[in-house]
C-alpha cells in the first residue's frame, strides 16, 4: 500500500470509528474523532426535520448527548451500517470523503454525507459534517427518474414491476412516453419544465417538491390517469400509481386555497373523474348546490375550467411551517 493509499485508509478509519461510537452511544468515545474548536460545523438536512446547523464543538455536543441520551438503542456497525459511493481527497493536512451511508438510524434509511478532516499532531479529526437524508429510494410510490430527453436512468421496484402494460405510460426504446400520442406533449412539456427549474439555480425551498401533473386519459374503467413529474434529491422523477399524492395534494390544495369540507368533496370526485350530475347523486345533493360550490372553488383557485381545476389541484403542495 502506497503513501496516498495509507493515508485514504487512515481517513476512513477515523470516520468508521466515530460511526460506530455513535451507534453504540458511546459519546466519550464519539468525541475524541472530532476537533473539538469554535470553527468546527455539523449541518443536517431532512425532510421530516428542515435543516439544521450546529456551529462550533460546544454547540454540536450539546445536541449530540441530547440524541443519545434521548435514543440509548445500541447498534453494531457491521449489522446496521454499509456505505456506498466511497469518494475521498487529501490535500496536506486537509482531507474530505464522500459517500452514501445506508442504514443508521432504521436500518435503511439513506444520508449522503461529506466530512470534512484536519490533521492535528499527526492525528486526523473531523472539522465539518455535511449530512442530507435522501427518501427517494424508500418511497412507497412507483418512481422513475428521466433526464432531459426523457432517457430512463433509474425505476424503483414498484415502477418496474407496474411500468409494463401501464395504460398511461409506455417504456419506449428506453424513453418514458405517454401511451396515449394525444397525451405524451403534456408530458414531454412538463419534463422541459422541471429540467429548466433543475437548471435554473433558485432554491428549491422557494416553492418545495415542485411537481408538475400530467393527464394520462382514462384507464378501462373509465378512470382518469395521471402522473407526476417531481423534483426531489437534486433528480427529475415521475410518480404515477399514486393515490396518496392525489389525496395529499387535495389536502394542501385545502391548506392553500381555504376550501370548505364540502368544497374537497367535490374536487375530490372532480379530480375522480365525476362530472356535476354524478357528483350530485353521490353526494345527495342538488346539481345547482354543486355548481354554486363549484364556482366558489373556481373563485378561490382562480381557474375557470374543471380541467384547469383538476391541474391546479394536483399541482399543489403544502407551504412550509417554520
Amino acid at each position: 500500500m502506497d503513501d496516498s493509499e495509507t493515508e485514504k485508509a487512515a481517513v476512513v478509519a477515523v470516520i468508521r470509528a466515530e460511526t460506530e461510537a455513535w451507534l453504540l452511544r458511546d459519546f466519550d468515545l464519539l468525541s475524541n474523532y472530532w476537533l473539538q474548536s469554535p470553527q468546527t460545523r455539523r449541518m443536517e438536512a431532512f425532510a421530516s426535520l428542515g435543516v439544521r446547523v450546529d456551529e462550533g464543538w460546544d454547540a454540536i455536543a450539546a445536541r449530540l448527548r441530547k440524541i443519545v441520551e434521548r435514543f440509548p438503542d445500541q447498534h453494531a456497525f457491521e449489522e446496521r451500517v454499509r456505505w456506498e459511493k466511497v469518494n475521498i481527497v487529501i490535500e496536506g493536512n486537509v482531507a474530505w470523503m464522500t459517500f452514501d451511508q445506508i442504514g443508521s438510524d432504521t436500518g435503511e434509511d439513506r444520508k449522503r454525507q461529506l466530512r470534512i478532516l484536519q490533521r492535528i499532531d499527526g492525528n486526523w479529526k473531523i472539522a465539518c459534517m455535511v449530512m442530507m437524508e435522501s427518501s427517494v429510494e424508500e418511497t412507497n410510490s412507483p418512481l422513475i427518474e428521466i433526464d432531459a430527453e426523457g432517457r430512463i436512468l433509474w425505476t424503483n421496484q414498484l415502477a418496474r414491476e407496474r411500468i409494463a402494460g401501464h395504460p398511461g405510460l409506455i417504456n419506449a426504446a428506453g424513453r418514458l412516453r405517454a401511451r396515449r400520442r394525444e397525451r405524451d406533449a403534456g408530458l414531454q412539456d412538463a419534463v422541459r419544465l422541471a429540467f429548466r427549474e433543475l437548471q435554473s439555480q433558485r432554491p428549491l425551498n422557494v416553492s418545495p417538491k415542485q411537481a408538475w401533473a400530467v393527464a394520462l386519459g382514462e384507464d378501462e374503467a373509465g378512470l382518469p390517469m395521471h402522473c407526476w413529474v417531481l423534483l426531489e434529491d437534486g433528480k427529475a422523477l415521475v410518480s404515477f400509481d399514486d393515490a396518496a399524492t392525489i389525496a395529499r395534494r387535495i389536502t394542501a390544495a385545502q391548506e392553500v386555497y381555504g376550501l370548505s369540507p364540502a368544497q374537497v368533496r367535490l374536487a375530490r370526485l372532480i379530480v375522480d373523474g365525476h362530472d356535476l350530475a354524478a357528483a350530485a347523486d353521490l353526494l345527495a345533493v342538488s346539481i345547482n348546490t354543486l355548481r354554486t360550490q363549484l364556482q366558489r372553488i373556481f373563485d378561490k383557485t382562480g381557474v375557470r375550467s374543471q380541467a384547469a381545476l383538476v391541474r391546479s389541484l394536483l399541482s399543489t403542495e403544502a407551504p412550509n411551517k417554520t
